[in-house]
């Protein structure tokens, strides 16, 4: 579901499919072994209902190669359009590129309407896997998004719809862009952009 390399070297990060434990050791689960070929090179002999996605960080490192240094489960991975380190290798962004319910944050209602909002980007802290920066949004679903690869510079995504947007960090407000928490919602702007 996606992968990329940290600007470090020392990390793997990875959107993998895993198998639930199973929850009762005496229950045995009926999976159905089709004979012949396979009509999709996606078809797993596992159900759906077994398997979950978890946004893995692996080690690189010669001594631990392999190992899963943190882990965090991902609601809606088959949704995912973008892996990616930040510049310092400190946070990992996910970008979303469809709607999805467990991406659903709120609903907006006035007299009219209702407009869902969903989460289109995430951005998780890499050494505990917990999420600093969730972008909400009633009209955009991202093709793709990126850090910007000087430190404090933000994030770019481009939508769908063809529209590109720019997130940098504050500086008029005193904030620290090239500190650990540059990329909480208080200290981030969105920079005028236009249509391609």
């Amino acid at each position: 579901m996606g992968a990329h390399f940290s600007p470090c070297g020392k990390f793997l990060a990875a959107c993998v499919a895993c198998t639930l434990p199973h929850m009762d050791a005496g229950l045995q689960s009926h999976v159905n072994y089709e004979s012949g070929p396979s009509t999709s090179p996606t078809r797993h002999p596992i159900s759906a209902h077994q398997v979950m996605y978890e946004l893995r960080i692996y080690s690189l490192e010669e001594a631990t190669f392999g190992l899963v240094l943190a882990s965090c489960a991902i609601r809606a991975a088959h949704c995912l359009t973008s892996i990616q380190f930040s510049p310092t290798s400190e946070h990992i962004l996910l970008a979303y590129g469809r709607r999805h319910g467990s991406l659903l944050r709120s609903l907006v209602i006035d007299a009219e309407t209702t407009m869902p909002i969903y989460t289109i980007l995430e951005v998780y802290r890499v050494s505990d896997m917990k999420p600093v920066r969730l972008l909400p949004s009633a009209e955009d679903e991202v093709n793709v998004a990126c850090f910007h690869p000087l430190v404090g510079g933000g994030l770019v995504y481009g939508t769908k719809e063809g529209k590109l947007r720019i997130l940098q960090c504050d500086s008029s407000s005193g904030t620290d862009c090239t500190g650990p928490n540059f990329l909480l919602e208080e200290n981030m702007l969105e920079v005028p952009t236009h249509t391609l």
